[in-house]
């Protein structure tokens, strides 16, 4: 035979190790002042908020700097004197700033004594300076040509080449005695002088072998 007993559904009994928060539900150690979760401050089972030695520092320090901030306020403003007030509205005007006035000072001159200004002559009109007119260049004189004859030909006459040498080209030949003038071109060719001549008429114009040629005194 088995016996069945009726029992009921029995409520475990609440933990005492542990406070929870009433705020959060966060679980903190037993005899804590407040959560460790949300930092709420715990109620005590009377009902009555448990204050921590801190907390009550805390706040007769608060109170002191309110206290102190007050005071000195209040004393800063022992001196003041504060405007009237108008309209409900407090407003301060500054006072008006005084701008000096200059009095033109006009000196009536007698018509006897009254001296008039000299006035000035009219300058007469500047002129733009006249450029200088440059030197006339002084014309270069031509230089004197020595005078010279052909000899020494043995009555052939010299022939008269373009160029110094005798294989230059042959242009002409002049008979002795004639008269030449010298430009002073001298050149050696093949050992031998050669000096560039120009006839009286200057019609030809070439070169003769020094050797054919006698330097004149005097002017051509």
């Amino acid at each position: 035979m088995r016996l069945v007993y009726n029992t009921s559904a029995v409520p475990p009994a609440p933990d005492d190790s542990i406070s929870v928060c009433p705020g959060c539900g966060g679980k903190n150690p037993s005899g804590s002042t407040e959560c460790d979760w949300c930092g709420r401050p715990f109620l005590s089972r009377g009902g009555r908020l448990r204050l921590t030695l801190w907390q009550v520092l805390s706040s007769l320090m608060l109170l002191s700097l309110i206290g102190a901030v007050a005071a000195l306020a209040i004393l800063s403003n022992a001196g003041r004197v504060l405007p009237p007030v108008r309209g409900g509205l407090t407003t301060s005007t500054p006072p008006p700033t005084a701008v000096p006035t200059l009095t033109p000072r006009v000196t009536a001159a007698s018509p006897l004594t009254a001296t008039p200004a000299p006035v000035a002559p009219p300058s007469a009109p500047t002129l733009p300076p006249t450029p200088a007119t440059p030197p006339t260049p002084e014309p270069t004189p031509t230089p004197q040509l020595q005078a010279a004859r052909i000899f020494n030909t043995g009555g052939q006459g010299a022939w008269v080449h373009e160029q110094p040498g005798q294989q230059a080209k042959r242009t002409r030949v002049l008979s002795e005695g004639t008269r030449v003038l010298l430009t002073g071109n001298d050149q050696t060719v093949a050992a031998r002088p050669w000096r560039e001549i120009e006839t009286e008429d200057h019609n030809l114009k070439g070169w003769v072998l020094g050797d054919l040629l006698q330097l004149q005194q005097g002017a051509p």
